[in-house]
């Protein structure tokens, strides 16, 4: 029987196509690295279960760092294997989406995908709605969808929706759109695509519900695509995932040595390796590796990576904010022959 390539841990950078959930491509991506298991059956809901006589199967993980929604398109970074510990580091980063409203029509999901709940007239001239773009610039107040992943009660809202539950009242958060600017105008079909640059946590679909408002009239996103993830490009992901197999996953695995190329690393030695996986903590005198230190932008800690002699991924650190000394966050595990892609 023909086995997939052995898959060690990283960071897979997919572009989703539309019509399916993050949800579905995560798990395609799962089943087809482990398809080359020979002892386990793909068609097991329960995972890989171990063969008498058989090898041990891996224990896999396998995740992403922020979902799109099935309408949407772009940017999906997958998590794999021990890639699943790096992402508290890799979820709070800003993004970039090209995005098309369509005015005149709101829905319930505030896309093209909803049911229609409210027309309003479309203005004659477009210029009303440019002239409303400065206010949603800067910080501003949100309030996010209905139907979106945000839970109450630990239950998704569109779950909920789904249920027909009662619904909490959704307050307004802050968020950041550093740039928002119209591309094209559509006017005989009331359409305007815009590119968005924004903090994590900013929902695309409340921004067109609200830019329409704003200009007295309704409208929903009508296509949504992710250009960029901080430092990751959808120009760099991997197509048409949901027609690849395991090889040519695993030939795009970014490593995790280079997961987090928006960070700077430190060298350590073997034995120091060894002992971080053990819980050392960082000599203070560390920190005079650093050929660029971190530093405190006001959106995050001052993370850093520790880099063993084969530049793996030993650790995670930050300098504490009081002390500014070096502390572990995470440690990455040894790869061993048995834990390709485990965590």
């Amino acid at each position: 029987m023909k086995t997939a390539p052995q898959v060690s841990s990283g960071l897979l950078l997919v572009d989703k196509p539309t019509g399916v959930t993050s949800h579905t491509v995560v798990a395609h991506v799962r089943r087809a690295l482990l398809k080359g298991f020979p002892h386990w059956d793909p068609r097991q809901r329960s995972g890989p279960k171990k063969i008498k006589g058989g090898p041990r199967p891996p224990r896999f993980k396998c995740g992403h760092a922020g979902t799109l929604d099935p309408l949407a398109t772009g940017l999906l970074l997958i998590l794999v294997g021990k890639a699943s510990r790096l992402s508290p580091f890799l979820m709070g980063m800003d993004k970039t989406y090209g995005a098309t409203v369509s005015f005149g029509e709101a829905t319930d999901s505030l896309d093209s995908d909803g049911e229609v709940v409210a027309t309003a007239a479309v203005p004659a001239d477009p210029t009303s709605i440019l002239d409303q773009l400065s206010q949603f610039r800067g910080d501003i107040l949100q309030v996010p969808p209905m139907i979106s992943a945000l839970k109450f009660e630990g239950e998704p809202l569109y779950k909920l929706v789904r249920q027909g539950k009662p619904l909490p009242e959704l307050k307004a958060r802050p968020v950041t759109i550093t740039r928002l600017e119209e591309t094209q105008t559509n006017w005989p079909e009331s359409q305007m695509d815009f590119l968005v640059d924004c903090t994590s946590g900013t929902y695309i679909r409340s921004l067109a519900r609200d830019i329409a408002q704003a200009a007295g009239t309704e409208g929903h996103i009508s296509a949504l695509r992710r250009l960029s993830i901080g430092p990751f490009s959808v120009d760099g992901a991997l197509q048409g995932i949901m027609q690849r197999g395991a090889e040519e996953m695993a030939q795009a695995m970014v490593p995790l040595s280079a997961a987090l190329p928006h960070v700077p690393s430190m060298d350590v030695s073997a034995e120091e390796a060894a002992a971080l996986r053990q819980g050392l903590q960082p000599d203070p005198l560390w920190v005079n590796r650093f050929e660029e230190s971190p530093s405190q932008d006001g959106k995050g800690e001052a993370i850093f990576g520790m880099l063993g002699p084969d530049k793996d991924l030993v650790a995670i650190g930050r300098l504490d904010p009081l002390t500014g000394l070096p502390m572990i966050v995470a440690v990455i595990p040894a790869e061993t022959k048995d834990s390709a892609a485990c965590d």
